[in-house]
């Protein structure tokens, strides 16, 4: 059955999802405050904020954004916010993809149809994923560009992944991972890198086949890293951590935007068709379990490239996309990233220093401030 794609915006404007951890700030421990939290915000906060499968997970997002700019001055507001709405019932906001040492058994799921029935169906595997992670939708013409978007950003997920490795920690114990948190969601069904589509056609063919056989209801049932969203005519990348800080979730927001707009040039050194799966997933197991140390092949050029390298050559490229779309600066932060260390290694030192996990939630909850005092982060 034809799925419709609601696009023809030709300006990649764009929205970004951020899943934070609610948290007793007394004890560090992930507390079920969501309904409380629900209950007292203000009317025209309800459409930023939503419920996710637990209680202790509230999901802030954008509305349609014309620029990475926009984009942060709206997450910047929802952070502060709604963060003071969560003071206001003994809680507070703190961004990482998973929790350091808070059990998922003793989680409680959010009272809503969509969560009972993932609860059932999955169990154990739905029970433990509690998770953080960013969203990131780009607006594309039509339906073909959105396949052509979503074969190329799925290449470059294993950097991004790396770029935003924030969840080394996970039941109380070092992972040894950077992104413990892909490894983690990766157990559900239609998880992880997506089908190498060649069109759009065989993406309808892919969601009508999960359907009649009784696998899905529609498409939002696909939880894959990147996904096409014909509901809102957006592509949609799903990799990334959620950032402690308001500025490297801005940088990897500029930097997915500049991916998409360069997908859709007419250029020579943009590849067409299918992305090479297998390829792929060898690299994205690097970066979850690496970070930026890891070192990725690239078919190409046949090398493996460092992480680090990889990323200062992507901004290169990205430069002229990035003047067009005005988000220079913002692109620049991800640089930011690979000298300054990803959120992983930030969370390793805390601990390394102390020892002591509740340190390690204190600096995410800290981490959320300076976007509060309108400072960078």
């Amino acid at each position: 059955m034809p799925i419709e794609f609601k696009g023809g915006n030709t300006g990649y404007t764009l929205g970004v999802e951020e899943e934070l951890l609610i948290v007793d700030a007394a004890t560090g421990e992930l507390v079920p405050k969501i309904e409380d939290i629900m209950s007292r915000l203000p009317q025209d906060l309800l459409e930023s904020v939503s419920y996710e499968l637990f209680q202790s997970v509230l999901e802030i997002k954008t509305s349609v954004c014309e620029n990475v700019a926009e984009a942060e001055r709206q997450l910047r507001g929802l952070r502060s916010r709604v963060n003071s709405w969560a003071a206001a019932c003994d809680a507070s906001l703190a961004a990482a993809g998973t929790h350091p040492f808070s059990l998922y058994k003793e989680q409680k799921v959010t009272d809503q149809d969509r969560y009972r029935l993932v609860m059932e169906t999955l169990r154990w595997i739905a029970e433990r994923e509690v998770i953080f992670g960013q969203h990131v939708h780009v607006c594309v013409p039509g339906p073909e560009e959105a396949i052509h978007a979503h074969n190329r950003l799925s290449e470059h997920a294993p950097l991004l992944l790396a770029l935003s490795a924030n969840s080394p920690f996970w039941q109380g114990f070092d992972t040894g991972f950077e992104s413990a948190r892909v490894k983690i969601f990766e157990n559900f069904p239609r998880s992880g890198l997506p089908p190498a589509f060649p069109d759009y056609e065989a993406f309808e063919g892919y969601v009508d086949l999960m359907v009649e056989s009784g696998a899905m209801f529609d498409y939002t049932f696909c939880w894959w890293d990147v996904r096409p969203h014909p509901k809102i005519g957006t592509i949609e990348l799903r990799i990334l951590d959620t950032q402690i800080g308001l500025s490297p979730a801005i940088a990897l927001t500029a930097l997915t935007q500049c991916l998409v707009a360069r997908s859709l040039q007419e250029t020579d050194n943009v590849p067409k068709g299918p992305y090479d799966r297998e390829l792929a997933l060898e690299n994205k197991w690097r970066a979850s379990r690496h970070g930026m140390n890891a070192a990725f092949y690239d078919a190409a050029s046949k090398a493996t490239i460092p992480a680090p390298d990889m990323a200062r050559n992507l901004v290169e490229e990205l430069q002229p996309y990035s003047q067009d779309l005005g988000c220079e600066n913002e692109l620049q932060g991800v640089l930011e990233i690979v000298e300054g260390g990803t959120g992983s290694r930030r969370q390793r030192e805390v601990y390394e220093r102390s020892g002591d996990f509740l340190d390690v939630v204190a600096f995410l909850i800290e981490g959320m401030r300076p976007a509060l005092a309108g400072e960078q982060s």
